[in-house]
């Protein structure tokens, strides 16, 4: 920055000493405050995202504050019954399945088929925190229980992880 603040030296009446010192001492006012101002406008930038950050973060206090939450397993829960009677080789046979589901294998599944496109209910969605809920299967699986057996749903809790 070159100013020429003394202009012609025949409008000057001070010495050439004074005009250089009172130059250097507007020159460091200036750099003091160009510094402060942009620490403010540091400041402000800061807080301006600080604040943009927190207005976009997803809030997520849950359907009932303080609800304690527990953590049901479920998708352990989907991957047994399968191994136990949906695989390609089960645990238990098609006789153990004909028995505690009353019904042949193939059955079930056109009857979990049916039901899935009828219902959304049936469809597996994942929740809010992208976790993936009950499997069709499970779903199902606790419905004709509870129908079979006249349980209540927190009677399939214990295998099928319905809560």
């Amino acid at each position: 920055m070159n100013f020429d603040v003394g202009g012609p030296s025949y409008l000057s009446s001070s010495s050439s000493s004074d005009d250089d010192n009172f130059l250097s001492n507007i020159i460091a006012e200036i750099d003091e405050t160009e510094e402060v101002i942009c620490e403010y406008i540091n400041n402000n930038m800061i807080l301006v995202n600080n604040l943009r950050q927190h207005n976009y973060q997803p809030i997520h206090g849950g359907s009932i504050p303080g609800h304690a939450v527990i953590n049901r397993d479920r998708e352990n829960a989907h991957q047994n019954l399968v191994i136990d009677y949906f695989a390609d080789n089960p645990r238990f046979g098609e006789d153990m399945f004909r028995r505690r589901y009353r019904m042949s294998r193939s059955l079930f599944l056109r009857i979990v088929d049916a039901v899935k496109d009828h219902d959304y209910y049936f469809q597996q969605r994942s929740d809010g925190l992208g976790r993936m809920g009950l499997s069709p299967l499970q779903k199902v699986t606790a419905v004709f229980r509870m129908l079979a057996y006249d349980l209540p749903a927190d009677a399939t809790d214990e295998y099928v992880k319905i809560g």
